[in-house]
C-alpha cells in the first residue's frame, strides 16, 4: 500500500527564515541539491541504505541511525503528530518503509528560526514493533528536530539502552570481523558515577577528545566506575581512515562511510535488544497474572556487591537520586527492602537485596514497561550495571 500526502517535488529543505545568507553558501548550496535530488528518487526498504551509501561515497554526509520500540506495529500515526514546535507529515509509504517530512522551529541568537527535513522510518523485518528511523539531515534537525519529536512520543516511542560492556563488544566486533587495523577514539562523552553515598554526589559528565586506543578508553572508564554516553571513533588501516562512526548509550548511530556494516554491526543487534528487553518487560504487573502473583526480574552482578553493609547505603542513595519515581527505605540493613511509586504512570515496584550479587525488582499490581525500563536504567546508569533476567526463586 502507498499512500502520497504530498508531491515529491515539493520539498523545502533547509529554510532558515532569519539567516537567508546561509542559503547562499556554496556548502549549503551544494547539501540543498544532493538532499533534494535524493528526496525525488524513488526509495524502496531493500534498496535504502544502498542508497543511503551511494551518497556518502560520492557528498560530505552523514547518515543517522536511531532504533526504537514502538506499542504500535505501524508508525502512520506520526502523521500530523505534533510536539511542541515539531510536527511530521507523512510523505510515503511503501510496505515496511515510511518517508516522514518535519516541520519545526526554534530560537536561535533571540530569532525565531523555522526549518524541514526529512527521515524514513523502517519497521525491523523480524520484529513488528521495532523500527528503525534514518536520516541524512544535517545536526541542527537531528539535534533541534527528530530527536526532540521522537523524545515527545514517550511512552509510545521506547529508546533504549547498551550496557557498557555490550558497547565494547560490538565495537570489538565491528573491527575483527571487517578486518579493519585500528580503531582510534577521537571524542567520548562519559558519566562517572560517585563512589560515596553523600546527598551531593550524583553522575558527573564530562566530555573529552581522548585520542586513545578502544583498550585505553575503555579501562579508564571502567577505572573511575563510569559509562559512556557517546563514543566516536575512526576506523581505518595504516594508510587512511575509513570512516567516522559514532554510537551512543541508546544506540544511536552517525556514519560517514561503512554503513552497510555499522547497520549490520549495530543497529540490529540493538533492535534485537529492544525486542528482547519489551518481551522481558511485558505483562510483569500482578493485574496481568490470573493469580495476582508476582514476576520479578533479577539484575545480577559479577562479583559480591553486597558484601558490605556500605554497599547497602550507596545503593539506597543512588536510588533516591531518581528525578520520576518515590522511593521509600523499608529496609536497609542487613538486607534492602525498597518501595518505588513511579511518577509518570503509577507503576508500583518493591526492590530487595537479599544476597551478595542480586538484585531483584518485584513490580505490583501495576507495573508498564516504561517504568520498568524507567528503572533499570536508573538502576545501571546510578549504581552498577548488571546483566538482566526473569528471577527463577519465590517472589516477595
Amino acid at each position: 500500500m502507498t499512500s502520497t500526502t504530498k508531491s515529491q517535488q515539493d520539498h523545502p529543505v533547509a529554510v532558515y527564515s532569519d539567516s537567508q545568507e546561509r542559503l547562499q553558501s556554496p556548502r549549503t548550496v551544494k547539501a540543498l541539491n544532493f538532499l533534494d535530488a535524493f528526496y525525488r528518487a524513488k526509495h524502496g526498504q531493500d534498496g535504502l541504505l544502498a542508497d543511503l551509501s551511494a551518497v556518502l561515497a560520492s557528498e560530505t554526509a552523514d547518515v543517522r541511525l536511531i532504533p526504537f520500540g514502538c506499542e504500535q506495529e505501524s508508525v502512520e500515526w506520526f502523521d500530523q503528530r505534533c510536539k511542541g514546535n515539531r510536527r511530521a507529515t507523512l510523505v510515503e509509504r511503501k510496505d515496511r518503509l515510511y518517508e516522514f517530512r518535519l516541520d519545526f522551529s526554534f530560537k536561535h541568537a533571540g530569532h525565531e528560526t523555522s526549518q524541514t527535513g526529512r527521515f524514513f522510518v523502517l519497521q525491523h523485518p523480524d520484529y513488528p514493533n521495532v523500527f528503525i528511523a534514518l536520516t541524512l539531515e544535517p545536526s541542527v534537525f537531528f539535534d533541534r528536530g527528530l530527536m526532540p519529536f521522537l523524545s515527545g512520543l514517550y511512552p509510545k516511542v521506547l529508546l533504549t539502552f547498551v550496557a557498557h560492556k555490550r558497547l565494547r563488544r560490538l565495537i570489538e566486533d565491528f573491527k575483527s570481523q571487517g578486518n579493519y587495523q585500528k580503531i582510534i577514539i577521537t571524542r567520548a562523552s562519559q558519566r562517572l558515577r560517585c563512589q560515596n553515598g553523600s546527598n551531593s554526589e550524583h553522575v558527573m559528565p564530562m566530555v573529552s577528545w581522548p585520542n586513545m586506543s578502544l583498550t585505553e578508553a575503555f579501562e579508564w572508564v571502567r577505572q573511575n566506575n563510569g559509562w559512556f554516553q557517546s563514543i566516536e571513533f575512526e576506523i581505518g588501516d595504516s594508510e587512511r581512515t575509513l570512516a567516522t562512526i559514532s554510537i551512543t548509550r541508546q544506540g544511536i548511530v552517525k556514519a560517514n562511510a561503512l554503513l552497510q556494516r555499522a547497520y549490520e554491526m549495530f543497529t540490529l543487534p540493538v533492535c534485537k535488544t529492544i525486542h528482547e528487553n519489551i518481551t522481558l518487560f511485558s505483562r510483569r504487573a500482578r493485574l496481568a497474572r490470573p493469580d495476582l502473583s508476582t514476576s520479578p526480574l533479577a539484575i545480577e552482578f559479577d562479583t559480591d556487591m553486597f558484601s558490605e553493609v556500605e554497599e547497602n547505603k550507596r545503593l539506597i542513595q543512588a536510588m533516591r537520586n531518581m528525578k520520576t519515581a518515590s522511593v521509600s527505605v523499608l529496609h536497609g540493613n542487613p538486607y534492602v527492602h525498597l518501595s518505588v511509586l513511579d511518577y509518570f504512570d503509577g507503576s508500583a515496584f518493591d526492590i530487595w537485596v537479599l544476597d551478595y550479587r542480586r538484585i531483584i525488582l518485584v513490580p505490583q499490581l501495576k507495573a508498564t514497561v516504561p517504568a520498568i525500563k524507567r528503572i533499570i536504567n536508573h538502576v545501571f546508569d546510578d549504581y552498577a550495571e548488571g546483566k538482566l533476567s526473569s528471577y527463577q526463586g519465590n517472589g516477595q
